[in-house]
């Protein structure tokens, strides 16, 4: 999935009103707080996922270029330019993997945060079903 489809997803999921005047409404939000809660677990997974496939595919895209450079399919005679160049063309793969890693790692992030503050949302609603249906 691409960046911005989990940027869409979690812009849908983080919307909701924790107002509850009944303990109908405090389990309709708990209900919906468990369902998004799915949805967030199922999003981690695919990041982590998909974060794993792009670790892969630019291992894949380096030992690529290091095959290159060993059979001699680098432009250039001198060994010099050669390894220069390979050098080149590794650091601009690492620089564009970190860039492609890092918007998923800050996804990853806003996901960790939303369950920890589903956790806590949960909490109170929790105590008032409790406290007004036993007294507690």
């Amino acid at each position: 999935m691409k960046i911005k489809d989990y940027h869409i997803l979690i812009d849908e999921i983080s919307t909701i009103d924790l107002e509850a005047d009944s303990i109908a409404d405090s389990r309709r939000i708990l209900a919906e707080l468990n369902q998004r809660e799915m949805i967030l677990k199922d999003l981690k997974k695919g990041i982590l996922n998909d974060i794993q496939n792009i670790k892969l595919e630019f291992m894949e895209m380096k030992q690529k270029i290091n095959m290159d450079f060993a059979e001699g399919r680098s432009p250039g005679i001198v060994s010099r330019v050669r390894g220069k160049s390979k050098v080149k063309e590794l650091k601009k793969l690492e620089k564009k993997r970190y860039e492609t890693l890092e918007s998923y790692y800050d996804v990853k992030y806003v996901i960790d945060d939303l369950l920890v503050q589903i956790q806590e949302a949960k909490e109170p609603l929790n105590d008032y079903i409790k406290k007004r249906l036993f007294g507690v």
